[in-house]
């Protein structure tokens, strides 16, 4: 039976936003408020289904986001992995230092808010994403209503608030998960204001502009101020003769600042504050463009070729329809200035991540609100045929209203995301059970420490198990067997010692009655998987 291995719990959300975008679609001619409404809460509740089908962290990003998320409550201003090490560590090595400053913060804050607000817990750590994943069609709704009209926006919004990949992201399970998510809202915030001010010319939305750009610098670095870029193009292009009067670039130096003022003051304090871990990873991040960083490589071509199947479907035929959409909703737009935007951002977010020599399959995202526009003209025009085509006009609205719901549920791609997140197929789900495991093991440890404060050793059940352990417990742990020197270090500060059994331990482990040893098969035969 379909979606069978979705619990009554887990499928109740996921009804519920299929009749809250059914009722926004049926809606949308009539009450187009309300209509949009519908769509934000269909997503907002879409966004809660998928984030809530893993009671666990998930391997690797998000459990290393999460916990110095978590750490940020002692201190918002201090990230940190290890809250407090208790060996050498390289200030290098993201997965396994005490300053953490791989990634720019605000993303984090907002995780730690929500944490404090709603506890430790994995849905708490993807509520934001949950948040910014159903603001961004409101985004997308806004500007299609602005470059062609109002239904455009519409349809591009819904395919957005069902997509697949973006859900994922709202769920952890590709990275880098929420740090994504939080790029692509500043980004497509920072967009929207642009267009909502060459709409009005109203000052208000300058500040908007900077304020958004500035957030998306401060998640993932300076591509977040991409915003600028494709304004001086479209306005060199459009209007060239303007182009060396500097008092016509007045309104975009105003909002530059607001941009630079919000972002600055970040990298100015740990600077200051961490000297060494900052000057590392500010070089670090400038070689994603000239090397390869942590394996992630690929040629030219991989953004065309294997992140479009990623983020758009696997399709053969799939390149050439975006393209096609893209080139004829281009077509249709009256204001040369919009057409100048939209295919500058396609083509130079697309450029610039195929020359860098680090690719990553989300790289390419922050396009994805003006691919679903395009895309969504094939549907807009297709759906207006067959309401033109087909009289009376009740089966011409009834039928496209199917048709869209069918396209829908295609994007959705539901039928992976039950492979994913249940135990329909072991070998797809990413090793699963090995994860639930790993959570009841977590979550005796309290009842086998008695309340103490302990060191835990070999939290190996999954690769990085220590991390997730780290987030739900207060408890420093890592994921390797001590040696005889570490836990004479430790002795040394008085620290009581606990090791998980999984395999065989050491005679010098054993034989110690100062050190706690947890036996996995004891976890096993007292609580089933």
């Amino acid at each position: 039976m379909p979606f069978s291995y979705f619990s009554q719990q887990q499928l109740t959300p996921l009804i519920i936003s299929a009749l809250l975008f059914i009722s926004s679609i049926i809606l949308f001619n009539r009450k187009t408020t309300l209509s949009i409404v519908l769509l934000f809460l269909g997503a907002l509740v879409l966004g809660f289904f998928i984030a809530n089908l893993d009671p666990f962290l998930i391997l690797w990003d998000e459990q290393y986001h999460a916990l110095v998320a978590k750490n940020m409550l002692q201190n918002p201003f201090k990230p940190t992995l290890f809250l407090d090490p208790q060996f050498d560590y390289n200030y290098k090595n993201w997965t396994a230092n005490h300053v953490w400053l791989h990634k720019q913060p605000l993303f984090l804050w907002q995780m730690a808010l929500s944490i404090k607000m709603f506890g430790v817990n994995a849905l708490a750590v993807r509520t934001p994403s949950i948040i910014m994943h159903a603001i961004v069609p409101l985004f997308i709704y806004r500007i299609g209503s602005m470059i062609i009209d109002k239904r455009l926006g519409y349809i591009a919004a819904l395919l957005f608030a069902v997509a697949y990949f973006p859900l994922e992201l709202v769920a952890g399970r590709y990275s880098t998960d929420h740090n994504d998510i939080a790029f692509l809202f500043y980004v497509t915030a920072s967009f929207w204001s642009w267009f909502e001010y060459q709409k009005s010319k109203n000052p208000r939305w300058l500040i908007l502009i900077g304020l958004f750009s500035g957030a998306a610098v401060l998640v993932k670095w300076l591509m977040g101020t991409l915003v600028f870029i494709l304004w001086f193009i479209s306005k060199s292009i459009t209007q060239p003769k303007s182009f060396f009067k500097i008092k016509s670039y007045t309104h975009m130096a105003i909002t530059t600042i607001i941009c630079l003022v919000v972002f600055i003051p970040w990298q100015i304090y740990i600077i200051n504050a961490f000297p060494l871990e900052s000057l590392y990873e500010y070089t670090s991040t400038s070689s994603h463009f000239t090397n390869t960083v942590e394996s992630h490589s690929g040629g030219f071509l991989f953004h065309f070729t294997i992140g479009l199947k990623a983020l758009y479907g696997s399709g053969v035929a799939i390149p050439f329809i975006l393209l096609a959409g893209i080139i004829f909703m281009l077509k249709a737009i009256k204001e040369k200035i919009y057409k100048i935007f939209i295919i500058t951002a396609i083509s130079f977010i697309y450029i610039f991540y195929s020359i860098a020599t680090t690719k990553m399959i989300a790289f390419t995202i922050i396009a994805m609100p003006f691919i679903y526009l395009g895309l969504s003209y094939l549907f807009y025009l297709t759906l207006n045929f067959i309401e033109v085509k087909l009289k009376p006009k009740l089966i011409g609205y009834s039928l496209s209203t199917i048709v869209l719901l069918a396209i829908l549920f295609t994007v959705l791609n539901l039928s992976t995301i039950e492979n994913y997140h249940t135990m329909k197929k072991p070998h797809d789900n990413h090793e699963r059970e090995k994860e639930l495991l790993e959570m009841k093991v977590i979550n005796s440890l309290e009842g086998f420490l008695e309340g103490e404060d302990y060191i835990i050793f070999n939290m190996n059940i999954t690769e990085q198990g220590h991390i997730p352990t780290m987030f739900y417990t207060s408890h420093t742990a890592y994921n390797y067997i001590p040696t005889e020197n570490q836990i004479k270090q430790l002795k040394e500060k008085s620290k009581k010692i606990a090791v998980l059994k999984t395999d065989e331990l050491p005679n010098y482990i054993t034989s110690n009655p100062t050190i706690k040893v947890i036996d996995l098969k004891t976890i096993i035969d007292g609580n089933s998987i």
